[in-house]
């Protein structure tokens, strides 16, 4: 199932919604969140999206009730898109050049990207996140978005490089923190490039 024809904005609300969804397409997210996450001026206009996107079948309301469930058919396994896939290795542990892209491309399915079009692909290097479940050599399926949520892990440019990390706040100071005690938390300088929303395990 494609939506291709959305507009931005469209296209916009319903990548937040899907960001976090469940494996049932069930997205707890608040219109709040879905206003921050995409920038939209007014609760009315993500409002006016959110009806929109439901009048084309994407999306279900429980009006009245918390949460919006996905259409499914977004997250079919069999559907394959192609997503850009960073030239350089995104490190769980220090920072390294982010600014190496290139126009090579992995073919995934919409359930990797949980529906989310315009994902791009980084590979992980380093064992910072280990205890997170993320290893050397797994790739990260990062959705774009410059916020994120305490508890998230996020892709970061920090220092001219990308690191993965969970994103923290501690005594209202934002920090990254590692799934590993052998590293440290940052805390300098940091801007969120995106959120995981997958790792695809290496075959190695």
């Amino acid at each position: 199932m494609e939506y291709k024809a959305l507009t931005t904005n469209q296209r916009k609300v319903l990548e937040a919604v899907l960001v976090k969804s469940d494996n049932n397409g069930f997205s707890p997210i608040s219109i709040r969140e879905i206003q921050s996450v995409t920038g939209l001026r007014s609760v009315r206009g993500v409002t006016l999206q959110l009806e929109a996107l439901e009048k084309n079948g994407l999306i279900f309301r429980n009006h009245g009730k918390s949460g919006i469930r996905v259409n499914t058919a977004l997250l079919q396994p069999t559907e394959k898109v192609s997503i850009p896939l960073m030239t350089s290795v995104i490190p769980a542990g220090y920072g390294s050049p982010a600014d190496n892209y290139t126009d090579q491309t992995i073919e995934v399915s919409l359930s990797d990207t949980k529906g989310i079009e315009s994902a791009f692909a980084v590979k992980v290097s380093g064992e910072s996140m280990i205890g997170a479940g993320i290893e050397d050599g797994d790739i990260a399926v990062i959705a774009p978005q410059q916020i994120a949520n305490d508890g998230d892990i996020v892709a970061a440019l920090y220092e001219d490089g990308v690191t993965l990390k969970r994103y923290r706040i501690v005594d209202d100071i934002p920090m990254l923190t590692p799934a590993n005690p052998k590293y440290e938390p940052i805390t300098k300088e940091f801007s969120i490039q995106g959120k995981l929303v997958n790792i695809l395990k290496s075959e190695s």
